[in-house]
């Protein structure tokens, strides 16, 4: 069976400071999702993670619950070489923010390596949610999603009645985990932490930036981008993505190594 956890770029060389990075997909999402972020990564070391139920693990069962998710992940990590994870900037979108925590949380209580920092993009904060929410999605709600600046760009044209009938129920199911979700254990990181929603972005600014300080012991920065919710995967904004990325690592990961 595939593993999660695969390349997505041809490039292999790691970052300014020596880092990659690790894609999560928000719900919805595969390893797709990020192709336009991916042709923009400009020879970076690029990874992601494709859940259980999609893409080449299709018949793999589906995730019972955001927690199962990050634990499969999780076990993945496990098994690579401590100093892999160490320069692994893990960086999750709107679900897969949820999943990042609770991976960086459940690497720790293993005594397992740390990520060299984790990225939250229009998630918001855990103790800012209410179990529940969002509402279910409508029809016209996934459509809006599917061809806008969402889950999945590029499959909500309807093309295919196979395909979008394929996109909107990983949308539906992973919303279902999303709302079901209790949220992570009240501890922090302890590895830099940088968090970044759309100006446009449903979910609540505060909520999705600075609410996040208090979830790490390390290098914190919160910021607001243009656009919606998940607007940086949208084609054109690939450059856009990557330079926050990078900034990120400069100034967060670079800090988190100084304070080490």
């Amino acid at each position: 069976m595939p593993f999660a956890i695969r390349s997505l770029s041809a490039g292999d060389q790691l970052g300014v400071n020596e880092y990659r990075y690790l894609l999560l997909p928000p719900a919805g999402g595969t390893v797709g999702t990020f192709r336009h972020a991916v042709a923009a990564a400009g020879g970076a070391e690029v990874w992601g993670v494709e859940y259980p139920g999609r893409g080449d693990r299709l018949d793999a069962p589906s995730p019972a619950s955001v927690e199962q998710l990050a634990e499969q992940v999780t076990g993945e990590l496990l098994r690579r070489k401590a100093a892999w994870v160490r320069q692994t900037v893990v960086v999750g979108f709107s679900m897969g923010g949820f999943v990042a925590v609770e991976l960086a949380q459940r690497l720790r209580t293993r005594c397992g390596p740390a990520p060299a920092a984790v990225v939250v993009i229009g998630t918001p904060a855990p103790h800012r949610r209410v179990p529940g929410r969002p509402a279910p999605a409508g029809e016209k709600d996934l459509l809006e999603v599917l061809t806008g600046e969402g889950f999945v760009p590029g499959l909500g044209n309807r093309a295919s009645f196979e395909v979008w009938a394929y996109a909107v129920e990983l949308l539906r199911r992973d919303v279902g985990l999303t709302r079901a979700y209790r949220g992570p254990a009240d501890v922090a990181v302890r590895c830099p932490l940088a968090a970044l929603c759309g100006d446009r972005d449903p979910v609540a600014t505060e909520d999705a930036t600075e609410a996040w300080r208090t979830w790490t012991t390390g290098p914190f920065l919160a910021a607001t981008v243009p656009g919606g919710h998940l607007g940086l995967l949208a084609p054109g904004r690939g450059a856009e993505l990557w330079t926050w990325l990078r900034r990120i690592e400069r100034e967060l990961v670079a800090a988190g190594v100084r304070d080490a």
